[in-house]
């Protein structure tokens, strides 16, 4: 039993830490195609140039940037132009070996 204290004191610690680290970091803005169908890659909140308190990911499913505001949040499981273009020759059906 002496043992188990410590153990489960650890385990608490370590939780409460990664509870406050997820906090402390923000949401993560998907990568996605932009109006102008250039792939943009994703980024955690908050950025370099944003307040602490942008945590949120906020505008629209082609431009996407960090705020605060819960009101502006994006549902970003609505957008449906984050998925990467597959690699040329990457395999899959449509792969082509160009051979007769």
């Amino acid at each position: 039993m002496r043992g188990a204290v410590p153990m489960s004191v650890s385990t608490a610690v370590t939780l409460l830490l990664v509870v406050l680290d997820v906090q402390a970091s923000g949401e993560y803005c998907h990568g996605w195609h932009d109006a102008q169908g250039a792939w943009r890659d994703g980024f955690q909140c908050p950025e370099k140039i944003d307040s602490e308190d942008a945590i949120i990911c906020c505008g629209k499913c082609e431009l996407r940037y960090c705020c605060a505001s819960t009101e502006a949040r994006l549902d970003q499981g609505t957008c449906d132009n984050d998925r990467p273009e597959p690699e040329p020759g990457g395999g899959g059906a449509e792969r082509s070996d160009g051979g007769a």
